[in-house]
């Protein structure tokens, strides 16, 4: 599929898009939920070595959302969450066409620069916040703060102090992202309190880290920030506490990321919390335990950040003649590339098919 990838965005895609073929397909279930994870801040510039680019690909830029946007309201129905909430607790019916849209990590430009993108195009969203933004001051997702530490000075697994070093040691000529993301998953198996603990040690080795850039990009929500969003008429989920990969935790400390996240904003906002994203949503970071533990924990469903797993088939509901499972829902996930042909191709349910002909 990745060889292909190239002809279908730029040619393929395209062209179905421009012809109005895709306009009237839509995914077996009869809805999308498409995913964000905010925009890029006007005054966040870019490393001109392109070392965030990795990074910042997760997000999109408020000129191209504000036309997916558009383009979302003219061909499909953008409902409410609460919409949702309905359909996924009571069996309300949605409108044709429906399409959700929600917004991963609770970076602080969701608020300051994607809501107000929302709000003037009169559409609402489901946010998905880790619980560290209750807190007064809750700093940066703690792998991208690894990731600008590994960057800054060259660490080495030496450096970093990780269980697991011996036994999954990537090879020096491997690519920087893969290093840094073995790092992730071997710090994802510390208790959150040691991870705590661990990376104070290693800001301090790396201290003083290079100018971030915007504040906007890469800091959480604090709570304050947290209640206006919540009071925009939005709605806002669950994305853990600390937002290791899942999969990777003890029993115990999953149920506690998934569980405690849930406790610790509703005490915070003094609403229920219906739903729950699992961070990063893939098969590689989650399974069928992180789906009965979202169960257990009381949320009435949970999104994947894929169009489709195996997983979300086994242990589903019939609705509407298509098995709804409420704790594997898919999403469409949308890139600082993703055109809008491209976007049209996914909603269509045209890309995830021809994924799964050729098996990937």
């Amino acid at each position: 599929m990745r060889l292909v990838s190239p002809l279908l965005k730029h040619a393929l895609y395209p062209a179905l898009h421009h012809s109005g073929w895709l306009k009237g397909m839509m995914p077996a279930a009869g809805f999308a939920v498409v995913n964000y994870h905010g925009v890029i801040p006007a005054d966040h510039a870019r490393d001109p070595a392109g070392q965030d680019s990795f990074l910042d690909a997760n997000l999109t830029r408020p000129d191209e959302f504000r036309k997916q946007l558009r383009f979302l309201k003219d061909r499909y129905h953008v409902i409410h969450p609460e919409d949702f909430r309905a359909y996924v607790e009571q069996g309300s019916p949605l409108p044709a066409r429906a399409v959700l849209l929600t917004c991963d990590d609770g970076l602080l430009n969701a608020f300051t620069d994607l809501l107000p993108v929302l709000q003037s195009e009169k559409v609402s969203c489901l946010f998905f916040v880790t619980s560290a933004s209750c807190a007064d001051q809750p700093g940066m997702l703690w792998y991208e703060e690894l990731y600008r530490c590994m960057r800054s000075k060259a660490l080495t697994d030496e450096d970093l102090q990780l269980p697991g070093n011996g036994a999954t040691r990537p090879a020096a000529a491997e690519a920087f992202q893969g290093r840094w993301w073995s790092a992730v998953q071997r710090a994802s198996r510390l208790d959150a309190n040691e991870r705590r603990r661990w990376l104070a040690q290693l800001r301090q080795r790396c201290h003083p880290m290079p100018n971030l850039g915007s504040e906007k990009r890469w800091r959480l929500l604090n709570a304050t920030e947290l209640r206006q969003l919540a009071a925009a008429e939005v709605s806002i989920g669950a994305h853990t506490r600390f937002h290791p990969i899942l999969s990777l935790c003890g029993e115990e400390q999953a149920r506690r990321e998934i569980y405690e996240s849930k406790i610790e904003i509703e005490r915070a906002l003094g609403r229920p919390v219906w739903a729950f994203a699992y961070p990063f949503g893939n098969p590689s970071t989650m399974g069928e335990r992180e789906v009965r533990l979202a169960r257990e924990a009381g949320y009435h469903c949970a999104f994947l950040n894929v169009e489709h797993w195996d997983i979300a088939q086994e242990k589903s509901e019939p609705r509407d003649g298509y098995a709804l499972n409420r704790f594997a829902l898919p999403r469409i996930h949308v890139s600082s590339n993703t055109t809008v042909a491209e976007l049209a191709a996914h909603l269509s349910g045209l890309h995830m098919r021809l994924q799964r002909a050729v098996g990937n």
